[in-house]
């Protein structure tokens, strides 16, 4: 039965008084608190490697009274946060009787063992952070409405008790409570007493929950000694070591001291009267903290029960046991024999290896064997994956490691799977300071477009090295959206130098294995299997930022295949060179005759306003900084690189309040730049996306006349593979007909689409799921190809410009394109059926037009790519005179969107910029010339005229010949432009030497030119002057 105090009741009464002074939301500093505390707390329960598979928090009563909480809740923000981010309602009453614990839980997840005792409440939207995060203990059900006042705990009269633990804390009483882990939770030491100042009270040590069942502690009684023994592992193989810990809870009144500590250790090979230590040697890892320790090797295997016995100088005593489990070792098998098979025939099965460490990343580590044979095609090492345990310091670049663990095989569904060693693993260290195994290295000739995706298994796990890679795509990051700056991670891809830039190919990739078995006609690509993944940074070394086509020498490092394709993971010590980086390079400028329209998908351009149109989108709200930065970008992109288009189609716009903004940016920076303002109208109309992404138009009104704009499909519905009716337009087409300006006579008619389709993003799942998704891109490739037949068949001049999300080729699951154009691939060759001759006469898509090696808007795993397409009716294709891909985007390296200063990854789609030849306006052209001669010093000057007296406009008119008499003019040929009907002229002057005759005698002047579609000329009698 639990001890009440009750010494000195009038002294105890007189010190309270002082110390209520002292209270904070009724927990007095330095004394037994006048509430309930937070005693215990786990935030990893469930994780992989946990020691209990549910986070809890545990409360105590430490006071003398009975206390009854009503209507509590528990309240948790992370480690930074600044408001709640979830609230556990308690039941309605709980009452805690002196020194009685009361024990909330979450419910259990899928590692770690159940809780010892049962949980008093469990709450189902308990998930707290593992090794950092703040809980507040509430006296009401309602959210807090702040967490921290400065760097302490909210003042809100509520507020029970506070623990904020781990790293990054933001507020906290004194400081932070340690980090928890898997196998520790954060203990109050001495809960009867709250000193305010979490850093101090809480020790991270094995958890060891308590539920309103278990003893009560009841403060101010004289408490025992108490100890709680583990063994780290608790299971292992014979030979090899364990940490034995345990645990002593000092006894009280009074206090203990000459604490000793022994275990028998005689039935795993050690002593009777093991004495283990709190010095900081022998395993102990922190001297003086109570947690005793000895490291042991276990020689003897079977299930154990370790004895302890724990005594101090005041008499009293305290046991404990210490469950141990020690096995068999495996079979040692080399790493070459573990590899001989893909997968491996020792998968499941627990083995032993060993070699020497090669590489460290954050979640494992690589061996490869210190005697490598002569085999060609075995495997000479392997990845140890550890995941989040943390690596012993043995473990390091030159170490000979054996290693003990499960053999695996991962991805298990990709044709190339790793193969790794997974834990449970055990560690032993052999020797140190050894020299690496010799890098293999991989040409030209080893690097083949046509070897297959298993050409690198060889070299799995292995040190490769590379004389000189070419990238085949921009470094990758990882982008912060709200403030649209990316952070590098150092990755990218390449070829071995000499190999041909890879491309995407008809069909489906050979290493889709999603979907499964396909028709037998279906083509299959071969995914580029000369594509290697380069990773710089995985080792800890700098990350690499670079373009395409640039060229990276000097490269060594690790050969991985942990995600199902080739990765070479470089030294931490690498010194790569890399040379050659690109830059962004300006279309050519149209000529005079000549208009352009633009596809330009801008990639999720959010502004910094919260998006009202959209209240249910996801639309994100970007700082103001970003936003001026992606401004500042776009307008630089458009100005000097496409070259301010007459046309332009937008893809991902969030409203036209971001499209005018950027219409005005471009305006301002060109006036300021001594460019002639396009002033560009924007065009918007918002859609279904449920991102807010919206399709638009940015036109010149300088060059363009617009007709109308107009939205198509917003209300459109499509039969999903349920057979429910969905929508099928999530970003609708955009129709614009305008007019291209033309001098002296009547605009030339255009019609526009701006189209964004459904993305590639699950058309190879083979549930419902993906069916729909196969369907709707069928659907969406049909209703636009009949609404473009609409404008066809009107005798429009039809451009479609967008991201379409296809090749110009089937993907072997649908053929949008082909669909779209009118002429899909036979139904035997695609996963679902397509209709064909919607389109009639066929659209042209002209991206098929450029040589191979132009046709790219886009990179994805280091292919290059086509998915913005500028697709025209027929009679257009005579008047397109080029198509240019402005790459700017898609051979960057991410972190390129950090620099407001520069054009390049504003997106990550290169614009589309199609030029075609206006048409003469129709009419005659009756070109005359007349001349007068006045003398000039060295010889005779013509004053000439040429004038349009036909009714069409004479277009591009050149003076080709000027002669007199037998004397050549200067300066011949002369441009004098267009001009205009009906009386329309230019004026210009030619110079003639002396040589073409005496002042008065007779000549000849004869005058001949050139212009669109015909030739002039004309002859005059003069007498020279």
């Amino acid at each position: 039965m639990p001890i009440i105090c009750g010494f000195h009741r009038r002294l105890c009464a007189r010190i309270a008084l002082v110390l209520a002074l002292l209270l904070f939301n009724g927990v007095v500093w330095g004394s037994t608190p006048t509430n309930v505390v937070i005693s215990q707390v786990y935030g990893a329960g469930g994780n992989a490697g946990a020691t209990l598979n549910a986070d809890y928090v545990e409360l105590f009563n430490p006071t003398g009274n009975t206390l009854t909480l009503n209507n509590y809740s528990i309240q948790y923000a992370s480690a930074a946060g600044t408001t709640i981010a979830t609230v556990t309602l308690l039941p309605a009453t709980i009452t805690l009787a002196p020194g009685q614990y009361y024990l909330i839980a979450a419910s259990p997840g899928s590692n770690g063992t159940a809780l010892p005792v049962t949980a008093d409440f469990t709450g189902t939207n308990i998930a707290f952070g593992a090794a950092a995060g703040k809980i507040a203990l509430v006296s009401s059900q309602t959210k807090l409405s702040s967490v921290c006042s400065g760097t302490a705990p909210t003042t809100d009269s509520t507020l029970v008790d506070f623990v904020a633990y781990g790293t990054g804390t933001n507020c906290s009483f004194g400081s932070a409570a340690p980090a928890p882990g898997t196998t520790t939770a954060d203990i109050r030491t001495n809960a009867c007493t709250v000193l305010g100042n979490s850093g101090t009270e809480f020790k991270a040590l094995a958890p060891s929950p308590h539920n309103t069942s278990s003893t009560p502690l009841v403060c101010g009684a004289p408490t025992p000694l108490a100890a709680k023994g583990t063994a780290t592992p608790a299971t292992l193989y014979s030979g090899n070591s364990t940490l034995i810990t345990v645990q002593v809870i000092p006894g009280t009144d009074p206090a203990s001291t000459g604490i000793q500590v022994q275990a028998d250790l005689s039935t795993i090979g050690g002593s009777t009267t093991q004495t283990l230590f709190d010095d900081g040697s022998n395993g102990d890892v922190t001297a003086g903290d109570n947690i005793f320790s000895y490291s042991t090797t276990a020689t003897s295997t079977g299930t154990f029960t370790l004895p302890v016995s724990v005594t101090d100088s005041q008499l009293r005593t305290a046991t404990t046991t210490i469950g141990l489990t020690v096995q068999t070792p495996p079979p040692f098998v080399t790493i070459r024999t573990i590899q001989t098979n893909k997968p491996s025939t020792y998968a499941t099965q627990t083995v032993t290896t060993s070699g020497i460490v090669i590489g460290v990343k954050s979640n494992g580590f690589y061996l490869e064997a210190k005697d490598a044979d002569t085999s060609p095609v075995t495997p000479e090492g392997i990845l140890v994956y550890t995941g989040s345990t943390k690596l012993p310091t043995t473990i390091a670049v030159g170490n000979e490691v054996q290693v003990t663990g499960t053999v695996n095989t991962y991805p298990p569904t990709a044709l190339t799977p790793g193969t790794e060693i997974d834990g449970p693993q055990t560690f032993t260290l052999l020797s140190t300071s050894n020299s690496l195994p010799a890098a293999v290295t991989i040409t030209a000739a080893m690097d083949s477009p046509s070897g297959g995706v298993k050409q690198f298994s060889q070299f799995e796990g292995m040190r490769v090295a590379i004389n000189s890679l070419t990238t085949t795509s921009g470094t990758d990051a990882s982008l912060n959206e709200t403030t649209e700056t990316n952070t590098s991670n150092g990755q990218f891809y390449g070829v071995v130098t000499g190999v041909p830039r890879p491309f995407r190919e008809p069909g489906v990739a050979v290493t889709d294995t999603t979907y499964g078995p396909l028709p037998p006609s279906v083509p299959i690509w071969d995914s580029n299997p000369e594509l290697l993944f380069i990773d710089s940074a995985a080792f800890g070394g700098p990350a690499i930022d670079l373009t395409s086509n640039a060229t990276v020498t000097g490269i060594t490092g690790v050969m991985d295949f942990s995600s199902g394709a080739p990765e070479i993971l470089l030294d931490k010590t690498s010194t790569s060179t890399v040379t050659g980086l690109m830059t962004a390079q300006p279309v050519p400028v149209q000529a005079a005759n000549e208009f352009t329209v633009a596809s330009f998908n801008m990639e999720r351009f959010y502004n910094d306003v919260v998006d009202a149109d959209n209240p249910g989108s996801s639309a994100v709200t970007v700082t103001t900084a970003a936003y001026q930065r992606r401004l500042a970008k776009a307008s630089l992109a458009i100005r000097n690189v496409l070259n301010m288009p007459d046309i332009i189609g937008t893809q991902e716009i969030e409203n036209l309040a971001v499209l005018t903004d950027l219409a005005n940016k471009i305006s301002a920076d060109a006036q300021a730049a001594g460019q002639t303002d396009p002033i560009y109208a924007p065009y918007l109309f918002l859609a279904n996306d449920g991102t807010a992404i919206n399709t638009g138009f940015l036109v010149k009104t300088t060059r363009v006349n617009v007709v109308n704009v107009q939205q198509f499909g917003l209300a459109t519905t499509f039969t999903s593979s349920t057979g429910a009716q969905a929508i099928l337009n999530d970003r609708t087409p955009l129709v614009l007909h305008a007019g291209i300006k033309r001098t002296g006579g009547t605009d030339y008619p255009v019609t526009v689409i701006s189209v964004h389709q459904r993305s590639l993003i699950n058309i190879d799942d083979p549930t419902s799921t993906g069916a729909t998704v196969r369907l709707k891109r069928e659907a969406q490739a049909e209703y636009l190809a009949t609404l473009i037949q609409g404008y066809q068949a009107a005798g429009e001049h039809v451009i479609t410009v967008g991201d379409y999300n296809s090749f110009e080729f089937s993907d072997g699951f649908v053929d949008t394109i082909g669909v779209t154009k009118g002429t899909p691939v036979p139904a035997s060759q695609v996963v679902t059926p397509p209709v064909a001759g919607l389109a009639n006469p066929p659209l042209v898509d002209l991206v098929t037009l450029l040589p191979a090696p132009e046709r790219q808007s886009y990179v994805e795993t280091g292919s290059a790519q086509v998915l913005d397409h500028v697709i025209v009716t027929s009679d257009l294709v005579p008047t397109e005179t080029r198509l240019v891909y402005a790459h700017m985007d898609s051979d960057f390296p991410l972190v390129y969107l950090n620099d407001a200063t520069r054009p390049e990854r504003v997106s990550d789609h290169d614009p589309a910029v199609a030029y075609f030849s206006v048409p003469a306006i129709q009419g005659t052209v009756q070109l005359v010339t007349t001349a007068t001669l006045t003398k000039v010093a060295g010889g005779y000057q013509a004053t000439v005229t040429v004038k349009n007296n036909g009714t069409g406009t004479a277009q591009n008119v050149q003076l080709t010949g000027a002669t007199l008499g037998s004397a050549t003019g200067a300066a011949i040929p002369q441009t004098l432009g267009d001009i205009a009907p009906g009386g329309g002229s230019v004026v210009t002057t030619v110079t003639f030497p002396s040589t073409a005759g005496a002042s008065g005698a007779a000549s000849a002047e004869r005058y001949t030119g050139s212009y669109t579609g015909g030739t002039f000329g004309g002859s005059i009698r003069a007498v020279l002057p």
